[in-house]
């Protein structure tokens, strides 16, 4: 057995494991990792992405299972590298932060009778390279990421003519650097249009009202998150596609903050949020799972979805769908009635009936938000359909607009 060591000085949580995982990919192997510390004031959702186990890992580990690995090999610390199961090579994805222990620890590794060896990543020309022995190895590919952050060896060029308009909530840094997969998952739904898509990220935290910055948007997503204080600009964000038709999709979080935007419009009252965002909030739109009975404290994991039939969400999905869950707080039970009976539907619920899983509100165009985190879900080729039907609502919009018309791509 060899050790195959990945070397990529790139701190960014999003960048973790990309290039090893494109290298096991090549060769065919399997991937490990130790995981790094991370500059969580930097980066909240460094660690963030959810595994059907139920683990939280590196969020950078999604380029791994986007390119249809099975699951990498977490170990616990440096030594248990040399507990791998022998038989074939491994590769070992490493972070900017484990590169100063990298000698001692190939030196305690050699002593133990383990082969190994260094691929150095460095950035060329063209995009990043592979190195070994000193030697760059050019036919693994000149690797770059593309307007939605994907690795490709692809040449990259910006959407060409009118475009379909789309805001992602958080600033880019958020998306780029820290958790890549909404991103992505975005970028692989617009590959099956037949027009380009252009992505404008808006940092929830500015002043606000939004309304200057979504007022000429096709689409809005807001994505899931770990940050607080993106909640504020998420429901300000919420509010204003509610009243003014814009289609929006919410993952996590996002749903999260719609359905504290449709009650606040509901009941005429901003002192409605999140309990996790304001624990003192007069309302509580969502509340903790474990002050449920026979709830979790926290859902981690891939889990069945139920949808209701005749719900965009069942129509979209079907009556049954997996999807990972990574949260702590639920729909306030409470205002489960009153939300539905003002146009809120609960579309869908977790396998015993409980959890709010799915949201859609009637009397709009496309106003839906799930629970869990279908970006874990989608791949090159394979975009999934909530992404998918979030991009044709939004064309809708677009070509409904005086003056509007969106270029088809080149065939």
């Amino acid at each position: 057995m060899s050790l195959i060591f990945v070397v990529h000085d790139a701190p960014e949580p999003a960048q973790f494991g990309a290039m090893a995982a494109i290298l096991a990919a090549r060769l065919h192997l399997p991937l490990a990792y130790v995981e790094p510390e991370w500059q969580l004031a930097r980066y909240p959702d460094a660690r963030q992405h959810v595994t059907a186990a139920g683990g939280l890992v590196a969020s950078g580990l999604i380029w791994h299972e986007r390119l249809g690995g099975a699951p990498a090999q977490a170990v616990p610390d440096w030594r248990a590298l040399a507990e791998l199961p022998a038989g074939r090579d491994w590769i070992i994805a490493l972070g900017a932060a484990q590169l100063a222990e990298l000698p001692a620890r190939l030196r305690t590794l050699a002593e133990r009778g383990v082969r190994h060896q260094l691929v150095q990543v460095a950035a060329g020309a063209r995009g990043q390279v592979f190195s070994r022995y000193g030697i760059t190895q050019t036919d693994w590919g000149h690797w770059r990421r593309d307007d939605f952050g994907r690795w490709t060896t692809r040449a990259v060029t910006p959407p060409a003519g009118p475009a379909l308009r789309i805001v992602l909530l958080g600033a880019r840094q958020d998306h780029w650097a820290a958790y890549p997969a909404t991103l992505a998952a975005l970028g692989d739904a617009a590959d099956g249009r037949p027009w380009p898509v252009a992505v404008a990220f808006v940092a929830p935290q500015r002043a606000l009202p939004l309304g200057d910055l979504l007022r000429d948007v096709d689409g809005v997503l807001l994505p899931g998150g770990s940050a607080m204080a993106n909640v504020a600009g998420q429901i300000s964000a919420a509010r204003y596609t509610l009243a003014h038709g814009i289609p929006t999709l919410g993952l996590c979080l996002g749903m999260q903050t719609m359905a504290t935007a449709v009650a606040q419009e509901m009941l005429g009252s901003d002192r409605v949020n999140l309990a996790e965002a304001d624990p003192n909030a007069a309302i509580a739109s969502f509340v903790a799972l474990a002050d449920t009975a026979g709830l979790p404290a926290h859902r981690l994991g891939e889990q069945r979805m139920l949808c209701r039939p005749a719900s965009r969400l069942g129509t979209l999905l079907g009556p049954r769908f997996a999807v990972r869950y990574n949260h702590r707080f639920h729909l306030n039970p409470a205002l489960k009635s009153d939300l539905e009976h003002y146009g809120l539907a609960i579309s869908a619920t977790d396998s015993g009936g409980s959890v709010a899983d799915g949201i859609e509100f009637n009397r709009h165009a496309f106003y839906l938000g799930v629970q869990g985190h279908p970006e874990l879900s989608s791949a090159p080729g394979r975009p999934h359909p909530l992404l998918t039907a979030f991009l044709a609502a939004a064309a809708i919009r677009a070509e409904s607009r005086p003056g509007r018309r969106l270029t088809t791509r080149p065939a």
